[in-house]
């Protein structure tokens, strides 16, 4: 039988070609769904090394899978967007996804040269998934619009395209910003929902008459400052992010203003929080608005959900983190105010998603840079393949999915309703 030993000597063996990968995925950003030349790079080189997959998945994702038994199915997911840099001077991965796509393919690399799919009755496929990023709207709802995809992201329009029925578990990572220490596991994410209060009130002269109108930016200030000692409201274990903006607010300093427009995300770390804060916010809002004799139009658009990580198999995580660092370089459970759609597939299916460090500047921004080329690239790789292996050979690691396909009717029936 193959050892975790050998196996993960595949990744030292591939050590200069996974950094000149990792290295041409940095400089080749596209944003999400348009992620064509990327796509190309990953399908190149599955068809170099004879892997089967499906390309074109939610326009841009590709799906590779190793294995044919029905054992046991491992999703490893990475996602392959980007983000535009300051002033639309092209795009660049300020938020570390060509890691993960690099790291997928260094474990691609390392399952088909080991050899150790043909000893196992398992399978373990890997989702190269576009538009993790939640920006670029009008092009996404264009998209929807010529039934190219149904929901903003790209892990939302895999699962509904049924890529993850039967799988068992999902797998994934992302860089973190520490500094100190080599890994996180167990982290949180948040969970938000994106919302669009349209105040809707009378124009009058601002002069002259200013008693005759109702003036719409009164509103959304009033309801900003609700919004704002609401926040108090809530412990902070529970992760609520509350920071609302006026996209519109009047054209004229003698007009009093009819329309003013106030968005916000609302973020928390569990879905009862996330729902409480929702249904707070819209209170805000509308009395608000009521108290001033205005009307409040409020558009939901669903976001990702909370991520919530499986205990059991971030166990088997963190032993193969002992074996490249010792425990102060591991941050456990930590909480993120940030969101990703791998919180929606930890609804439906027991997910991790370990954090590396290695990074230097600061996430989406044009700053970011890798700093610690071993560690993204090598060591975490070597992390996520000795978990792979650890759930390949010992069934007692294994966790499985309870009640997926109620759990995904009703999610989809909420993200459809949202939208």
């Amino acid at each position: 039988m193959l050892t975790k030993e050998k196996l993960l000597s595949q990744i030292e063996n591939e050590k200069q070609a996974i950094l000149q990968r990792g290295e041409d995925f940095f400089l080749c950003a596209e944003l999400g769904f348009s992620e064509v030349k990327t796509a190309k790079e990953i399908t190149n080189l599955l068809d170099e090394w004879g892997v089967p997959y499906q390309k074109e998945v939610a326009v841009t994702g590709v799906v590779a899978t190793l294995g044919k038994g029905d054992g046991y199915h491992i999703a490893f997911v990475a996602d392959i967007d980007a983000l535009p840099r300051k002033g639309g001077l092209g795009n660049i991965h300020s938020c570390g996804h060509s890691i993960q796509t690099t790291m997928a393919l260094s474990v691609i690399k390392a399952l088909l040269a080991s050899g150790i799919m043909e000893q196992t009755d398992c399978k373990v496929s890997f989702f190269f998934t576009p538009g993790e990023e939640y920006i670029d709207f009008s092009y996404r709802e264009g998209l929807i619009a010529h039934g190219k995809i149904e929901f903003l992201s790209g892990k939302q329009n895999m699962i509904a395209l049924g890529c993850f029925d039967g799988v068992d578990c999902v797998l994934s990572a992302h860089a973190n910003g520490d500094v100190g220490t080599k890994f996180d596991v167990g982290s949180t994410l948040a969970g938000f929902m994106a919302k669009k209060a349209v105040f809707v009130g009378r124009a009058a002269h601002s002069g002259a008459a200013p008693h005759l109108g109702r003036n719409t930016l009164h509103g959304a200030i009033l309801a900003m400052n609700a919004i704002s000692f609401l926040k108090d409201q809530f412990d902070p274990q529970r992760g609520l992010r509350l920071n609302p903006v006026l996209t519109e607010g009047g054209g004229s300093v003698n007009v009093i203003p009819e329309e003013t427009v106030l968005e916000t995300y609302v973020r928390a770390n569990d879905n009862e929080t996330l729902f409480e804060a929702c249904r707070r916010v819209d209170a805000c809002l509308e009395l608000c608005a009521k108290a001033l004799e205005l009307q409040c139009i409020i558009t939901n658009t669903a976001g990702y959900l909370p991520l919530k990580q499986s205990a059991a198999l971030n166990q088997t995580v963190k032993k193969n983190m002992l074996l490249f660092s010792k425990p102060e370089e591991i941050v456990e459970n930590p909480v993120s105010g940030a969101s990703g759609d791998v919180g929606d597939l930890g609804f439906l299916i027991p997910t991790i998603q370990f954090g590396f460090s290695g990074i230097k500047g600061r996430f989406h921004d044009d700053t970011f840079a890798i700093a610690d080329y071993e560690n993204c690239y090598i060591t975490s790789a070597k992390v996520m393949l000795g978990t792979i292996y650890d759930l390949l050979m010992e069934k007692t690691c294994r966790v499985y999915p309870k009640e997926f396909e109620r759990r995904k009717k009703d999610y989809l029936s909420t993200l459809r309703r949202k939208n």
